[in-house]
């Protein structure tokens, strides 16, 4: 074979090889970050979520315990009876598990049946003593203590609503939504006579029955719905919007 022919051959063959190579590269560092920050948003611990589990005993039914993780190193939501809130510490981490803890756990002072009054007592106990966390399968969440014992077990109140064989009060199936200025459209569901489920921009929020003059008025922590007929205030973070349906 000529010589000129056999550098032809060399060359097109090495060309061959390098370009096969090429598209069997591995996973570049900016992929692998790209995924990273998407498995972070997957498993994140905002949103609100519903208590199912209080140290392995169950709840009571139709209670309604809600834990809310929508401001930043703040926890709130609904004891079941009472509004609570108080400092929330997390050290996340992209496997959705890290350290959780909370301080200065406070609840508003509504008396409790004697039932409600002693779960209540046992979630916020359990919510003292949480050492960390772990997001499983993006649904659950769950809150261990120091001793690596499951305190609280809790689900995302979205994928919640979606079950088919969701346990409800009689009184849920009273939905109705109202147009609340700049607030935008607000939705309220009744959860029982006196607990009400107001929906808005995205927030849930559980309400109890308050006393008042005329209409109905119902309260949490720093929501207040007042409602007569069409009309209705919505108090939002210091903010009222007059609302109609």
């Amino acid at each position: 074979m000529p010589a000129q022919h056999f550098t032809v051959l060399t060359f097109l063959a090495f060309l061959f090889i390098a370009t096969g190579c090429s598209n069997n590269s591995p996973q570049t560092s900016s992929d692998a970050g790209s995924m990273s920050e998407d498995n972070q948003t997957r498993v994140t611990l905002t949103g609100t979520w519903q208590v199912e589990d209080i140290d392995h005993g169950g709840i009571i039914d139709n209670s309604m315990l809600t834990m809310e993780l929508v401001t930043k190193n703040r926890i709130s939501g609904f004891t079941g009876c009472n509004q609570f809130s108080g400092i929330l510490n997390v050290k996340a981490s992209e496997l959705g598990e890290g350290e959780f803890s909370t301080s200065k756990l406070v609840t508003t002072r509504r008396a409790c049946l004697t039932a409600m009054s002693a779960q209540e007592q046992r979630f916020i106990k359990a919510l003292e003593s949480a050492s960390r966390y772990e997001i499983k399968n993006n649904t659950w969440l769950v809150i261990y203590d120091n001793s690596g014992q499951q305190r609280i077990k809790l689900i995302k109140m979205s994928a919640q609503q979606t079950v088919e064989n969701e346990k409800n009060d009689a009184a849920t199936t009273g939905t109705h939504a109202f147009n609340c200025a700049t607030a935008g459209s607000v939705v309220v569901r009744f959860l029982g006579p006196e607990t009400i489920k107001l929906s808005e921009n995205g927030n849930i929020h559980i309400l109890q029955r308050a006393r008042s003059a005329s209409g109905a008025r119902y309260i949490g922590m720093n929501t207040e719905f007042w409602n007569k007929g069409s009309s209705a205030i919505l108090s939002l973070k210091n903010q009222s919007y007059t609302c109609s349906k």
